[in-house]
């Protein structure tokens, strides 16, 4: 056998012999293993790594609980009772929770909340005492199961209590349910994926095939997660990378005293970079003071968690104290134009001239404090001049923003123009504008009109963007569109929605012409990623162009949609794997009503379903229209769902279906409902009988 690896394993075995926790060890034993694996080793003596690793585990499991037993004997009288109390609290399940509100630093709203244990009549008792004295009689499990069962019930049950915003619930990834607790733990996380994070709490890694399985389940079930902790303890790029969480929690350790700490600020610095070049959201954890909100803010982290901003509360609060809200709006322009930044209040009727803030050294607009309902402002600037500057509409805020030849550009992430929640926005198009690097967000409580004769073009440089409405995991406002001319979205990102969001919402389209271009991996031209949209199209001329692996023109990728479309022409083309013109492009429901409408749909994918849901329900009526399908791929279907059940009514309509395909295609599935009109169908070039 090779010398060196004899020696490697000789030394693993030394430093195992002084370790006294399972966690531990199995940090070791992935050291130990990445070295052995850079060298060339023989079958035996790979089995007798194997037999020392196995055998080094039942050592340490044996003097844990050897430890945890001599911990027992050693309680004083108080501990005694204390732990009577925490059996008892388990028994009965006897556990209340608060719940505190995570901040978004873009606009201060609540983005979330952690659901935090509190034992019901127990005061004296804190969350620290009961994961200690359950870890002593190897009762977590039973902590993780009343945690997960307690939190997703009243998720399931009552979605408004949460203001239908996000809940992060803690979980010990060490700990292992029985199959049958994981099944009801399971079913009720699938059907609340869109509502939950599942936040790792414990200061210990799962070896790497627990790990897996635990990735492995939270992909199946849809499910996000956060690493909790993060720059302690067992946190390092390497499990990072490992588990590739969608939100990371910077520990209060890091963050406590930053302001006067030039390493704890380079540190989280470095973090906050690291998740954001991975799509990952940076969550700044234990902010306890003015000064440590603005350290963060500074440094960029997305969302905020502390005494500071909200303290747990039984009944979620919908939204902070607007103090603290303006405060986190100073730090965030502070970081976005720097510290000589300079806000422009606007007044009621006045008419601001873009060089005019440029020359004088704003950085950004505010729109409403103090103002009127039905106020009117106008904002006007020159095509040829890219102003820096940004336009924010205050919270409640009732009136009109006229944009007169405006060119805005995006500065470090922030939107063009970002209304405040609560507000209703008429946005008036005058002349030509436009929006550069990123649009305009419309919040969840807000409703935003756009009017004018005017145009507007958007285009986003973001990895993951939205045009105008929200960001990837939240919903938006009612966004209505009644404006006479153009408007313009092209994007080239990773994942996004040109109008829409993340999490869906209501979309009007009441007049104008629309032209959509999107390239990238996750693509919607109308609606959603992964909620239900609503999207009421009349009396418009519509075009849009996507290329992605999966892609949506009108509808939602991964939820659920109704789409109407009256007196409007559309067309699309698209290409990609997976392709939807109008509906669903996952195991979403789809319903699409379309009357006197021209449409012209040209799919070129490996699936493409032109109006429909690939694996969810459909309901399709279209009356008085006229249609065009083109589409050409493996797994082709023009009307309907290949998995789901299909209603298809087509009355006094004028379809025409051409599809090329070497495998499997379906021009209608279900029994279609015809009265009335021409159906013309072609399969390779042959016609198919209806």
């Amino acid at each position: 056998m090779n010398r060196k690896c004899i020696e490697i394993l000789a030394e693993f075995v030394n430093k195992a012999l002084k370790i006294s926790s399972k966690p531990e060890l199995d940090c070791l034993k992935n050291e130990y293993t990445e070295k052995l694996s850079n060298r060339e080793t023989i079958p035996e003596f790979n089995m007798l790594s194997e037999g020392i690793f196995s055998l080094c585990s039942t050592l340490v499991l044996e003097r844990q609980n050897r430890a945890d037993s001599d911990q027992l004997t050693e309680l004083s009288l108080e501990e005694h009772l204390e732990l009577e109390q925490v059996d008892r609290l388990i028994n009965n399940n006897s556990f209340q929770y608060h719940y505190q509100p995570i901040i978004s630093t873009a606009d201060g709203s609540v983005f979330s909340y952690e659901a935090l244990m509190r034992p019901a009549g127990l005061p004296m008792l804190s969350p620290y005492h009961i994961l200690k004295y359950a870890a002593l009689t190897g009762r977590l499990n039973d902590i993780e199961k009343a945690t997960f069962m307690n939190v997703l019930s009243v998720v399931d049950n009552n979605r408004d209590f949460f203001h239908d915003r996000l809940v992060f619930i803690n979980s010990i990834p060490n700990i292992e349910l029985d199959p049958d607790e994981i099944e009801k733990v399971d079913m009720l996380l699938a059907r609340n994926s869109d509502r939950v994070i599942v936040e790792m709490t414990e200061q210990a890694v799962p070896d790497e095939e627990k790990l897996q399985l635990i990735k492995e389940r939270y992909n199946r079930l849809n499910v996000r997660i956060a690493i909790d902790d993060y720059g302690t303890g067992y946190s390092n790029i390497k499990n990072l990378l490992d588990y590739m969480p969608n939100f990371v929690k910077i520990d209060r350790s890091l963050l406590s005293n930053i302001h006067n700490s030039s390493k704890k600020r380079h540190f989280v610095r470095d973090i906050v970079e690291f998740c954001h070049d991975n799509g990952i959201m940076a969550l700044a954890e234990g902010v306890e003071t003015s000064e440590e909100l603005r350290a963060v803010i500074l440094l960029n982290v997305d969302l905020i968690q502390g005494f500071y901003t909200a303290k747990p509360s039984p009944i979620p609060i919908d939204t902070i104290d607007e103090d603290v809200r303006q405060e986190i709006l100073r730090c965030r322009s502070e970081l976005i134009y720097g510290t000589s930044s300079k806000q422009y209040v606007a007044a009621a009727d006045e008419r601001i001239p873009l060089d005019m803030l440029v020359r004088d050294g704003y950085s950004s607009v505010l729109i409403g404090r103090d103002l009127n309902d039905e106020a009117r402002v106008t904002v006007t600037g020159s095509l040829i001049t890219d102003s820096a500057i940004k336009i924010q509409i205050d919270r409640g805020f009732k009136g009109t923003l006229v944009l007169e030849q405006v060119k805005l550009c995006s500065v470090d992430r922030a939107d063009c123009i970002e209304l405040g929640a609560d507000s209703d926005l008429t946005l008036e198009l005058s002349g030509e504008n436009y929006l550069y690097g990123r649009g305009i967000s419309v919040p969840e409580s807000t409703t935003l009109t756009v009017t004018g004769e005017g145009s507007l073009r958007i285009e986003l440089n973001e990895t993951d963007y939205y045009g105008i409405g929200a960001d990837n995991l939240s919903r938006h406002g009612k966004i209505t569109f009644s404006h006479n001319s153009m408007l313009e979205i092209i994007a080239n990102g990773e994942r996004g929605v040109a109008i829409g969001s993340g999490k869906g919402g209501d979309i009007v389209v009441n007049s104008g012409k629309y032209f959509i271009s999107l390239i990238g991996k996750d693509a919607v031209g109308f609606g959603s990623l992964d909620g239900f949209t609503k999207l009421d199209i009349f009396n418009c001329d519509l075009e849009t162009k996507l290329s992605g692996a999966m892609a949506v023109s009108l509808g939602s990728l991964n939820g659920s949609c109704e789409v109407t479309l009256i007196r409007s022409s559309y067309r699309c083309r698209m290409s990609g794997p997976r392709s939807v013109g109008i509906g669903c492009c996952g195991n979403g429901n789809a319903a699409a009503a379309i009357d006197y409408a021209n449409v012209d749909l040209d799919i070129n994918g490996s699936a493409l379903c032109a109006v429909g849901s690939f694996d969810g329900d459909s309901k399709i009526l279209i009356s008085r229209a006229s249609v065009v399908i083109n589409g050409a791929g493996s797994r082709a279907l023009a009307f309907g769902s290949e998995e789901g059940d299909s209603e298809v009514s087509l009355i006094h309509a004028d379809v025409e279906i051409n599809i090329d395909t070497d495998y499997n295609a379906y021009t209608f599935c279900g029994d279609p409902v015809f009265d009335g009109g021409r159906i013309i169908a072609k399969v390779n070039g042959n016609h198919v009988d209806l």
